[in-house]
């Protein structure tokens, strides 16, 4: 390809693609500080990166800190606890969550998803003492891990990795946080290793998935008519008309949604993609929004599974108001700065509003705008 056919193709390009292009060559060519580091990292660390090479570096074109996950990962600060050895048919999921002090939710949790089909449950707590760590010990399908150094969503991807190390690869794995809860249109009739059956027939191996937010008639925090006891029952309204979908280079970004609508974080992308059930070999990275290699990320075109996320109890406003403390999470924690502004500025402040759906069962979900409705016309009816 000649000097003047190059130009002709990036006049072509939209804006966005142009951009990611010229970043993707400056990358490639190893021009930015990212690709520098990256090299140099993967060269010191070859024995344990060469499996998942391409993963590893677009992890790093992504802009994660890959010098936490390695370390987290070489180091191995995941210690395994106990490690069961459950029988498991070939499209069963193995589900993985990263826990801290949420035994209210992990209880509920763990109830649901062995009545759609979970067999084994693996949890990596990290530090908990609010009595998380000895009732999952308690539970007879539940391998447990410890993870001792303090949270960073890039040290996750490491004890992910760690964990699935030990539970080996080219299986399903169900990869969820403890405030969510798996979920797709026709569940109660279609359990969880009959939805993957479907899934091998038609090829797809990582499932797109919008975390749906959950949420009550009550303002936000309000422990006097909900509390955390009660949430399913409570929790039961979701938006179906306020998510948006954009195309993206590296996997389709999922926005929108209640918290939009109420907080209008400026400057800052709610990120509602989620891939949570996926087929996992030793050359993918999995993490909280996408998978690696980005190749992966675009099985479907739209949603075909929901995430049902119960963020907003009672008692997470002491959490919230630690996030903003600790500036942990995303920019600062700049998503939980602005939660707690709003509630300072309205104590009444609530998600409820006249176009809330309630949940009565999972096909309701197919009332949420992005939905991919041909997948789930052949799901549900072929």
């Amino acid at each position: 390809m000649n000097l003047k056919r190059i130009i002709v193709f990036f006049k072509k390009l939209p804006p966005n693609s142009l951009k990611y292009y010229l970043k993707r060559i400056a990358f490639s060519f190893g021009f930015t500080k990212n690709a520098k580091l990256a090299a140099k990292l993967y060269k010191e660390n070859n024995e344990f990166l060469k499996d998942c090479r391409t993963a590893f570096f677009d992890m790093a074109f992504d802009g994660r800190n890959m010098v936490e996950y390695v370390n987290s990962y070489k180091n191995k600060t995941v210690m395994p606890v106990r490690v069961l050895n459950i029988p498991l048919n070939e499209n069963d999921a193995i589900f993985l969550c990263v826990v801290k002090n949420d035994l209210i939710r992990v209880k509920a949790q763990i109830d649901y998803h062995r009545k759609i089909g979970i067999k084994h449950f693996a949890y990596i707590d990290n530090m908990s003492t609010d009595g998380t760590f000895e009732w999952l010990e308690n539970q007879n399908d539940v391998s447990l891990f410890r993870a001792s150094e303090e949270y960073r969503s890039d040290r996750q991807r490491s004890w992910m990795r760690q964990a699935t190390d030990v539970f080996g690869y080219d299986k399903w794995y169900l990869d969820m946080d403890s405030d969510e809860l798996f979920s797709y249109p026709g569940i109660e009739s279609k359990p969880i290793d009959k939805y993957i059956d479907f899934l091998e027939k038609n090829e797809i191996h990582t499932v797109f998935t919008l975390v749906v937010d959950m949420y009550s008639k009550c303002s936000l925090f309000n422990s006097s008519s909900c509390d955390d006891n009660n949430f399913l029952e409570k929790y039961c309204y979701f938006d179906t008309s306020t998510y948006k979908i954009q195309k993206k280079k590296t996997c389709p970004l999922l926005g929108g949604g209640p918290r939009m609508r109420l907080f209008t974080i400026k400057r800052h992308r709610l990120n509602l993609t989620n891939y949570s059930l996926v087929k996992l070999s030793k050359s993918t990275i999995i993490g909280a929004h996408n998978n690696y290699p980005f190749k992966l990320n675009f099985d479907t075109p739209a949603p075909i599974a929901f995430l049902l996320h119960y963020k907003f109890l009672p008692s997470d406003n002491l959490k919230f108001k630690e996030h903003v403390k600790s500036g942990v999470h995303a920019r600062g924690s700049i998503e939980y700065k602005r939660y707690m502004e709003v509630f300072d500025e309205n104590p009444n402040a609530s998600f409820y509003y006249e176009d809330s759906q309630k949940l009565n069962d999972s096909m309701d979900l197919l009332r949420i705008n992005i939905v991919d409705k041909r997948f789930f016309n052949k799901f549900l009816y072929q």
